[in-house]
C-alpha cells in the first residue's frame, strides 16, 4: 500500500465550506463523492484501502447528501447455499419473471415474519450466522457473521469520514455545498447485529435461470437507509459543522 497522505481535513472542510455551493464534477449519483476527492486532491485507490490519514489515522472518505432517505448497499457477498445448490432453489421456489424465466427476487428484514414466497431471515447468534429460512424447508442458505464482518471492513473500512452535504439544483447540474463532517471510529460487530435485528439493515435477493439452466446471480446484498451508517460504529465525533461556524461568525458581529 502507498503511503497515505496526511490531510488537516478539518481546516480543508471550513475551506470548501466558505465557498458555497460548488457544481459537481459529474452528473450521476457518485458526483458527490467525486467531487469532494477531487477538491481534496485525493487519489483514487483500490477498494479496501483508506483514502488519507487524520491525526496519523488512516481514514476512509465517504459523501452523503444531508437529505438522502435512500438505502444503499452495505455489501454484496454469495451465501452458503446448503444443503442443496441456488439453481433447485429457484426452480422449487422460485416463479416466472416479467422475461418468462424461472426467477427468486426477494427482500427480507429480520423484524418480519415468512413473506408471501415463505422466506424469512433468522439472526442465529449461537452459530454466529444470519439463516435464510423457508417455512417449509427450513434453512436454504446461510452467512458467517464474522466474514460478513471482514468484507464490510473491506468495504466502508474500520474508521470512516462522513460528510454531509446540502444540495440544490441550477441549470439543470447538482451543486452541493459540505456542510458537516463525522468521524466515525471502530467499526462494531454488535451494532451491525442491532441494526440487523432490529430490521435497519436488509438482504435482497436477486437471481433467475439462465436458458442453458445456469444461475445468474446479481448479488445478493446488505442494504442499510444512509441515515443509518453512523450507528455501525463505536464512536463518533463531529469534527466540522458549518451551521456552528456561521452561527459563531454571526454572533461575533
Amino acid at each position: 500500500m502507498p503511503e497515505l497522505q496526511e490531510i488537516n481535513i478539518i481546516e480543508e472542510l471550513k475551506k470548501l465550506f466558505d465557498k458555497g455551493f460548488i457544481k459537481t464534477l459529474r452528473e450521476n449519483d457518485t458526483g458527490i463523492g467525486y467531487t469532494l476527492e477531487t477538491l481534496l486532491k485525493i487519489k483514487e485507490n483500490n477498494v479496501g484501502e483508506p483514502d488519507f490519514k487524520f491525526n496519523e489515522i488512516p481514514v476512509e472518505l465517504k459523501a452523503q447528501r444531508k437529505y438522502a432517505k435512500s438505502k444503499i448497499t452495505l455489501m454484496t457477498k454469495t451465501p452458503y447455499w446448503e444443503p442443496l445448490p441456488a439453481k433447485d432453489i429457484i426452480k422449487m421456489f422460485g416463479y416466472k419473471d416479467k422475461m418468462g424465466r424461472q426467477g427468486l427476487k426477494i427482500t427480507l428484514t429480520a423484524t418480519e415474519g415468512y413473506n408471501s414466497r415463505g422466506f424469512k431471515l433468522e439472526l442465529d447468534r449461537k452459530a454466529n450466522r444470519i439463516n435464510i429460512v423457508q417455512k417449509g424447508f427450513g434453512v436454504v442458505c446461510y452467512y458467517k457473521i464474522d466474514e460478513l464482518m471482514n468484507k464490510l471492513k473491506v468495504k466502508i473500512f474500520k474508521n470512516l469520514l462522513l460528510v454531509l452535504a446540502d444540495t440544490e439544483k441550477k441549470d439543470k447540474s447538482e451543486y452541493f455545498r459540505y456542510e458537516k463532517g463525522i468521524l466515525l471510529k471502530d467499526l462494531s460487530e454488535e451494532a451491525f447485529e442491532k441494526l440487523f435485528s432490529e430490521g435497519h439493515i436488509v438482504w435482497e435477493f436477486r437471481m433467475h435461470l439462465k436458458e442453458n439452466g445456469g444461475v445468474r446471480d446479481h448479488g445478493p446484498g446488505f442494504r442499510i437507509n444512509r441515515s443509518k451508517i453512523k450507528e455501525l460504529y463505536s464512536e463518533q465525533e463531529v469534527i466540522f459543522d458549518g451551521s456552528e461556524q456561521t452561527k459563531l461568525s454571526e454572533e461575533q458581529k
